[in-house]
């Protein structure tokens, strides 16, 4: 039972900080990001954690090939986000 609750504590101060990160914030802002979160399909996925299905979704591989995206993805520092 505490190890959910540290998980969930852990979890809450992982997006807190990636909410204060400008990166991340301007990253998931962007409109072509912003259109595969809005996906009833990538949605399931995520609530179900099924990462196959998220990895393998055709909108976010089309994210993933897209130099824009990719450029503010490289802006990304997960050492700041995870220490």
């Amino acid at each position: 039972m505490f190890d959910k609750m540290k998980n969930a504590m852990d979890q809450m101060k992982l997006v807190q900080r990636l909410m204060k990160d400008e990166n991340f914030q301007a990253f998931m802002s962007h409109p072509k990001v912003q259109e595969v979160f809005r996906d009833s399909e990538f949605q399931e996925s995520l609530k179900a954690k099924d990462t196959g299905k998220i990895m393998a979704h055709p909108k976010l591989a089309a994210l993933m090939q897209d130099a824009e995206v990719a450029s503010l993805m490289a802006k990304l520092n997960p050492q700041n986000l995870f220490s």
